[in-house]
């Protein structure tokens, strides 16, 4: 097991750039994890979004399906994704994530195929993916998410919107700052390899990975949100 925190994921990775998509695919341990930067744009469609449903009074809780020891997970409509005009580029994110994964996994020649195929100016991704259902998080301290899993999809997903500087009133000498990190937790129980992966979130950054990924996130102390949105979804090509 990996003791140590950080802001990015460490392991073998491949960085893309390609027709408005910008993400890197990191190998910390058995799958792939995407790992990208929310664009600006998107970002601040995104906290508005947000803002305004827990503005709402008649909001929906989502909370009933989940494992989250967390008062605040409102229900994220596809409407909504559509209305406030994040549901293609989050569409569009999966998508590469599975073409990604078929990617860092092939052959050279495979490899040299799809980087061919991405740079020419009609590239459509072939894979095919119907998002399933998205809630917000706003957590606050003490709360937090058991480990689980969303086994009733394929496809997973993580972006923080606002993260407290500081999730940690006292450090325990010796020990690590955990509080407010999610974690990955691969089944394998081989000791010769990495079976988790720690990570501080960041306000901005976006996260794609298996659904039947395990991960949990950590309570914090801080007076400020911790806010994020999961999204769900399934894929064929």
């Amino acid at each position: 097991m990996n003791n140590r925190t950080r802001t990015a994921l460490p392991g073998l990775s491949h960085e893309f750039k390609h027709h408005g998509f910008a993400f890197r695919m990191v190998k910390a341990f058995g799958p792939n994890i995407l790992e990208s930067r929310l664009p600006d744009e998107i970002f601040k469609k995104l906290l508005k979004m947000t803002d305004d449903i827990l503005a709402d009074e008649k909001r929906t809780s989502y909370g009933q399906n989940l494992v989250g020891q967390i008062r605040e997970e409102p229900e994220i409509s596809l409407d909504a994704l559509r209305n406030y005009e994040v549901f293609d580029y989050i569409n569009g994110m999966f998508a590469e994530y599975v073409l990604g994964c078929s990617f860092c996994d092939a052959d050279p020649d495979y490899k040299s195929s799809v980087a061919e195929f991405q740079k020419g100016l009609h590239y459509n991704n072939p894979v095919h993916v119907e998002v399933e259902a998205a809630w917000l998080v706003s957590q606050y301290a003490g709360e937090f998410n058991p480990i689980h899993n969303h086994s009733k999809s394929t496809l997973s997903s993580v972006m923080y919107l606002k993260v407290p500087e500081e999730m940690a009133t006292e450090r325990i000498p010796g020990k690590a700052i955990v509080d407010g990190n999610i974690e990955w937790v691969d089944r394998s129980a081989d000791l010769m390899q990495n079976s988790t992966m720690r990570v501080k979130p960041e306000a901005g950054m976006f996260y794609i990975f298996p659904a039947s990924l395990l991960h949990l996130v950590y309570p914090f102390s801080s007076s400020d949100e911790r806010r994020s949105i999961s999204i769900n979804a399934s894929h064929r090509i």
